[in-house]
C-alpha cells in the first residue's frame, strides 16, 4: 500500500504540477471595453439562451449581434443595470455589471 502511495506521489513532478496552473486572463482596462472584447461574449452567454432568434424571449427582444443591442440599448440598460431584472434565473457579477456600465457610459463602442 505504501508503495502505491509513493508511486502516485512520485509520478507527478514539480514541473508537471506547475504546468497545470490555470490560465489567468488580465482584466480589460475600463477605457478599452468594447462590444467585440467584452459585451458580445457577455450577451452570448447570459442573454442568448432566451433572447436568440427562435427562443422563448425573442418576442420581447432578440439578441442578433451589435445592431440589435444598439436599437434597444436603453431598454437593455434599464433591465440589466437599473432594475437588475435580467438575466432571469441568473446573475451578473459585480465586475460584469461594472464593465457593462462602463461600456454603456462610453457610448457602446464596437
Amino acid at each position: 500500500m505504501l508503495t502505491i502511495i509513493y508511486l502516485l506521489l512520485a509520478s507527478c513532478s514539480k514541473r508537471q504540477a506547475e504546468e497545470i496552473k490555470p490560465e489567468v486572463t488580465a482584466p480589460i482596462p475600463e477605457n478599452k471595453i468594447t462590444y467585440t472584447n467584452f459585451t458580445q461574449g457577455l450577451f452570448q452567454t447570459k442573454c442568448a439562451g432566451c433572447h436568440a432568434p427562435g427562443q422563448s424571449a425573442s418576442g420581447r427582444w432578440t439578441f442578433n449581434g451589435y445592431a440589435s443591442i444598439l436599437s434597444t440599448s436603453e431598454t437593455i440598460k434599464q433591465v440589466v443595470l437599473v432594475s437588475k431584472s435580467m438575466p432571469r434565473g441568473g446573475s451578473l457579477t459585480a465586475a460584469e455589471l461594472s464593465s457593462l456600465q462602463t461600456w454603456f457610459d462610453s457610448g457602446l463602442p464596437q
